[in-house]
């Protein structure tokens, strides 16, 4: 025991500064001032000193790498035709704050090398992962200023906005060209999937587009701003609690891509049946009959179609009570019935649809043959109401790309979508584990 004290002892006298903040840690455990009655205080006091052993502790290492990895390489030049261009300082931010230190550079062939930063795989003026990492997981739930803040005040680490905003989108631009599983590859997978999708106004601004001239040359009027439709896909199978989510900015075809993607993740086999919920735009209906095929069954949110119902019978009775009766008569099966009970208050064709619900509603039903099967859904404990999908939009989406004076790039928006879905699924672990990541930033 007592030559290991001694061997520690011998190398922390290598290392003076390491030495000097061992030191101080230890004056905080013995109280050496008489100021620490509190335990608020002392883990205060504890943590700014962790801070600054940390950065000493890793310049100590980079020294000492970069004199390995020089003389490794001038080691290996047998014909003697490397050139020794001198030192230049190097700089990288970390967890503990800036890191610099002087590294040996050298010519080969015209060819400058580096030999210390190549091996270490660290940039002058760039971020660590494990700083990126904590970048990008304030950055993907607050605005950027916000997230700045909060590496200041959980790291004590001063983080410019524009750093924050270009390594959050450069990660989320990473895990958007993860590619898609479009294909089922289970033969046997769970029985029943649930899948719903839905889309959520997100404000977008167009650059390249220029809306006027006569503004004084302001730049943030030199724009075009606008909504566009994000959309959203989730899916589990029967049973399960935890869905998978996917979402994208882009075309109805696309959507459908990930909503199969979300369906492929949650135990879709060719075995398995999909039932899918939504409201009543066509494109959902079609892209359901287009990825899922024959496995596939296309369900109307029963409280959308109460939307056209209430006011139509409502019209068609004036103690208002058949209301209640239409609603049980569907959700028995007989949607049928009900639109022969609405039809003969049809109002004429040259009233608006404004001042027409009982023809509205029909119309709606009529136009979405085989969507109303809410009896086989109730039987088979099958949801018929599309509210997980409603409520995720706003803690999967909306809480960070709906801020309050936020516009976005659709393309760094769709990006977005990916960062925020990837957290949702809890694959966030499983992508900064991944080697690729070191050549995002």
């Amino acid at each position: 025991m007592e030559d290991k004290k001694i061997s520690f002892e011998e190398r922390l006298k290598q290392h003076p500064q390491l030495h000097q903040r061992f030191e101080s840690l230890l004056d905080i455990v013995e109280d050496a001032k008489g100021d620490l009655d509190k335990a608020n205080t002392a883990e205060e006091r504890v943590i700014q000193e962790l801070r600054q052993m940390g950065k000493v502790a890793i310049e100590h290492w980079a020294e000492v790498k970069e004199s390995q990895k020089t003389k490794q390489y001038r080691e290996a030049d047998n014909n003697g035709n490397i050139i020794n261009k001198g030192k230049k300082k190097i700089w990288w931010h970390t967890t503990y704050g800036e890191i610099s230190i002087n590294e040996s550079r050298f010519t080969l062939n015209n060819v400058l090398n580096r030999p210390f930063s190549s091996s270490a795989d660290i940039q002058c003026r760039g971020y660590s992962a494990p700083l990126q990492r904590r970048m990008t997981d304030f950055g993907a739930d607050d605005s950027f200023a916000k997230a700045s803040a909060k590496m200041e005040e959980h790291y004590g680490i001063i983080v410019p906005v524009s750093a924050m905003r270009t390594i959050t989108e450069k990660h989320a631009e990473a895990i958007k060209t993860i590619p898609l599983e479009t294909t089922p590859a289970l033969p046997d997978g769970k029985d029943c999937i649930i899948a719903e999708t839905d889309g959520t106004m997100i404000p977008i601004v167009d650059c390249s587009k220029k809306v006027s001239k006569n503004n004084n040359d302001d730049n943030r009027k030199n724009r075009e701003t606008f909504w566009k439709e994000g959309r959203l896909c989730l899916a589990y199978s029967q049973g399960s609690a935890t869905p998978f989510f996917s979402a994208t900015m882009g075309k109805p075809d696309e959507t459908g891509d990930h909503l199969i993607h979300a369906a492929i993740n949650s135990g879709l086999g060719f075995n398995s049946i999909v039932h899918c919920v939504g409201d009543g735009a066509t494109w959902i209906a079609n892209q359901v009959n287009r990825v899922f095929e024959n496995q596939g069954s296309y369900l109307i949110d029963f409280f959308h179609l109460c939307e056209y119902l209430a006011p139509a019978s409502d019209k068609c009775d004036r103690n208002k009570s058949m209301y209640k009766k239409h609603k049980e008569m569907i959700k028995n099966g007989n949607i049928t019935e009900v639109v022969e009970l609405l039809r003969p208050h049809v109002e004429p064709d040259e009233v608006s649809d404004e001042k027409a619900p009982v023809k509205k509603c029909i119309r709606y039903v009529e136009n979405r043959p085989g969507q109303f099967d809410y009896q086989n859904a109730i039987k088979n404990d099958l949801p018929i109401g599309s509210g997980l999908i409603e409520s995720a939009h706003r803690y999967v989406i909306q809480s960070r790309l709906k801020l309050t004076g936020a516009w976005w790039k659709k393309d760094i928006a769709d990006n977005m979508l990916a960062l925020r879905t990837l957290r949702a699924n809890n694959m966030w672990e499983e992508y900064w584990a991944d080697d690729f990541i070191r050549q995002v930033a």
